[in-house]
C-alpha cells in the first residue's frame, strides 16, 4: 500500500505543478490581444488513486472588445477565426492585429497575409472593413473602392484545434474541416474595424487556480512524506 500511496503523491503533485505552470502562462498573457485561457483537466489515475492531467482545454470564450490605435487592427465579435497565409499553409487566427507590407498587402507582424489576399491601391489614404468583411480602400480626393472581402471560418470542435502560438491555430484531427462563411450572418460573428478583441484571462479565476493547485501540491507532498516514513517503518521490521 505504501509503495501505491507513493505512486498517487507523485502523480497528484505533478498534476498541480502542470496546473501551476498553464496559470502562470495565462497570467502572462493577460495584457496579449486576443489571448485564449487555457485550463488543465485532470482525472482519476488507477490503480492505486492519485491524479493525472487528462487533457489542457482552451477558452474560446469572447474576450472584451477595445478600441485600437491602429487604425488597421480588427475584432470579431462573436464566433469564428481569420484565415491566413502562413508558410507552412493556411492557418487561423482570433487575433486582428494588422498592418501593411511593401506591397499594400494587409499583414500580421509575423508578415502572413489574410486569405484572400487583401491588398491597398497605391495612393490610397485609407481604408475600412465592414461588418462582413467587405474592405473599403479610401482614395485620394475622397473616392472610395471596394477591393475585397475577409472571410470567418469555424470549426464543429474547436478543442481539436493546434495551438501554434502567437495566436494562431491549425486543423487537427479532431477539429473538423474549416468552414468558411461571411461574417455577419448567423452563426459566424461580425467585424469590428479599428478595434481589437482584449485577453480573456481573468486574473481572480487564475488567483483561485492558483491556490488551489498550491493547496494540491502541498496535501500530496505530506501525503508522499507520510508514506515514505510507512514504508521506512516496514522496511526496519523486516530486518
Amino acid at each position: 500500500m505504501a509503495f501505491g500511496g507513493i505512486a498517487a503523491a507523485l502523480s497528484g503533485m505533478q498534476a498541480a505543478i502542470v496546473r501551476q505552470m498553464i496559470g502562470a502562462h495565462n497570467v502572462a498573457n493577460i495584457a496579449t490581444p486576443g489571448f485564449k485561457a487555457s485550463r488543465a483537466e485532470t482525472s482519476a489515475r488507477p490503480p492505486f488513486g492519485g491524479t493525472e492531467l487528462s487533457v489542457v482545454r482552451i477558452d474560446y470564450s469572447q474576450g472584451a472588445l477595445q478600441t485600437a490605435t491602429n487604425a488597421f487592427d480588427l475584432a470579431i465579435s462573436g464566433d469564428g477565426f481569420i484565415p491566413l497565409e502562413t508558410p507552412g499553409g493556411i492557418r487561423y487566427a482570433r487575433v486582428g492585429v494588422f498592418g501593411l507590407d511593401g506591397a499594400g498587402n494587409l499583414v500580421t507582424p509575423q508578415g502572413d497575409r489574410t486569405s484572400p489576399p487583401i491588398q491597398l491601391p497605391a495612393g490610397a489614404t485609407g481604408f475600412a472593413v465592414g461588418a462582413d468583411g467587405t474592405v473599403t480602400a479610401l482614395l485620394e480626393g475622397g473616392a472610395t473602392q471596394t477591393i475585397g472581402q475577409i472571410p470567418l471560418v469555424r470549426f464543429a470542435n474547436p478543442q481539436g484545434l493546434l495551438n501554434e502560438g502567437g495566436g494562431i491555430y491549425a486543423p487537427g484531427a479532431n477539429s473538423g474541416l474549416p468552414q468558411f462563411g461571411t461574417a455577419g450572418i448567423p452563426p459566424f460573428g461580425s467585424f469590428l474595424s479599428g478595434a481589437l478583441e482584449a485577453s480573456n484571462v481573468d486574473l481572480a479565476t487564475e488567483m483561485v487556480e492558483q491556490i488551489l493547485a498550491t493547496r494540491t501540491f502541498q496535501f500530496n507532498a505530506a501525503a508522499l512524506r507520510a508514506n515514505d516514513e510507512t514504508l521506512g517503518t516496514l522496511l526496519d521490521i523486516q530486518q
